[in-house]
């Protein structure tokens, strides 16, 4: 993996160039990380999301909590070598990226033990330890694969807590570093430390110790326990330790952030030199029900965060979920038509809804790199920031208290619905 600063930008953060692989595409940063779940996009086949969300190829980011039960097969699937993770499941021509934990789910706290990392997947809970692993990783074969980490941590952490989750993250490293040419992907070094600037610089210097080429570039974890948590996360808390972290990282190695950020705080952590995020905040958006519509083109009328699909005031509201948005959903059905959907339990309306919300992410980031290349971001980040002139917008994306059937989280039938 490759990485080169294209630009720093005095008010903007920096923009980057990133090459995966030799013969892969180059990469624009900041860059957006495509959320899927047990290796799908959630609601939506792989035809729908290339011919309606987005036509250039993606970087998946594949979760081994949702996908650990896959690696007996894929361990079957790559002898011969030439075939990779994405086309194992159907999604050809995306690079990947393996994560621990899903960005898009609560990951329960608690079993950690001096020896094992506890890996909640949709069996239970699973005791890994950095031998099994690396084992797991080597079956993947994904193309970047982060570190074995304890990132159990968040603003309420102890001490206590927090200097364990550093010291079972070097050991566990110490044996990833060890074996990781046994592996054909690149390393990603994991940061932890929870709200401890003691630790978390603890954890930048363990991992600026290793040899030169260990690894290609930094995840920084253990701010929240993913899920809702991240999308209501205090920036005045947060953003100090990251500029702390970031102000230690050498400039020629990209830094990733998992998680369901708000817009906001994505604007924020982009202006202190975060460079990869993922699309786990319009996964959370769809799953309660939320249409995203804030703006990021400056224009005359009021915008709001998101449009509420649930409430009934929109019932006989024939106008498209956001004007002048080109995604199909907006081009041909409305919000009322969406209303119905939610009230009738029907698959479409979270397929219509994702659709949606991937387009709006998408193009919001373009703009981002955009603004960032004029050395505008802060008036972008004013822009999303006052939405609405009657007050200051909340991004953060209440609990719907519609509990959603197993009908509805499918992922199935999506090309046939739209």
């Amino acid at each position: 993996m490759k990485f080169a600063i294209e630009s720093i930008k005095k008010n903007s953060g920096r923009l980057g160039k990133l090459r995966i692989k030799d013969s892969g595409p180059e990469l624009r940063t900041p860059l957006l990380l495509q959320t899927t779940k047990g290796g799908s996009i959630p609601w939506l086949s792989s035809d729908v999301f290339e011919s309606h969300v987005s036509r250039k190829p993606q970087v998946l980011q594949f979760t081994l909590s949702t996908m650990d039960q896959m690696a007996e097969a894929l361990a079957q699937w790559n002898i011969g070598g030439g075939r990779g993770l994405s086309d194992y499941v159907g999604l050809p021509g995306h690079l990947n990226i393996l994560l621990l934990r899903d960005p898009c789910e609560t990951t329960p706290s608690g079993g950690n033990d001096r020896d094992i990392q506890p890996l909640f997947t949709r069996r239970g809970k699973e005791s890994l330890t950095p031998e099994r692993y690396m084992e797991m990783v080597a079956s993947f074969k994904p193309d970047i694969y982060q570190g074995l980490c304890d990132a159990d941590t968040n603003l309420e952490s102890a001490k206590k807590r927090v200097q364990k989750s550093v010291d079972r993250t070097e050991k566990f490293m110490h044996y990833v570093y060890e074996n990781r040419a046994n592996v054909e992907s690149t390393l990603l070094a994991p940061i932890v430390g929870g709200y401890n600037t003691f630790a978390r610089t603890q954890s930048i210097k363990h991992a600026r110790e290793q040899p030169a080429g260990s690894y290609g570039g930094y995840i920084l974890e253990g701010f929240h326990t993913n899920g809702l948590s991240a999308t209501t996360l205090d920036s005045s808390k947060l953003l100090p330790i990251v500029e702390h972290c970031v102000k230690q990282l050498e400039e020629d190695k990209p830094r990733i952030m998992p998680g369901a950020f708000a817009p906001l705080t994505i604007l924020e952590l982009i202006r202190q030199g975060v460079d990869v995020f993922d699309t786990s905040y319009a996964y959370c958006a769809s799953m309660n029900f939320k249409a995203l519509t804030f703006s990021f083109v400056q224009d005359t009328k009021e915008h709001v965060p998101f449009l509420d699909i649930t409430d009934d005031v929109i019932k006989e509201d024939f106008s498209p979920p956001m004007n002048n948005c080109s995604c199909l959903t907006c081009q041909k059905h409305t919000r009322a038509y969406l209303h119905h959907l939610y009230k009738t339990n029907e698959l479409l309306g979270p397929i219509l809804l994702m659709v949606h919300n991937l387009h709006h992410y998408i193009t919001f980031f373009e703009t981002i790199r955009e603004s960032v290349a004029k050395d505008k971001l802060p008036e972008l980040t004013e822009l999303v920031k006052n939405q609405n002139t009657k007050s200051q917008v909340d991004y953060s994306i209440a609990v719907n208290t519609k509990v959603i059937t197993k009908a509805t989280m499918g992922k199935g039938f999506a090309a046939a619905a739209v």
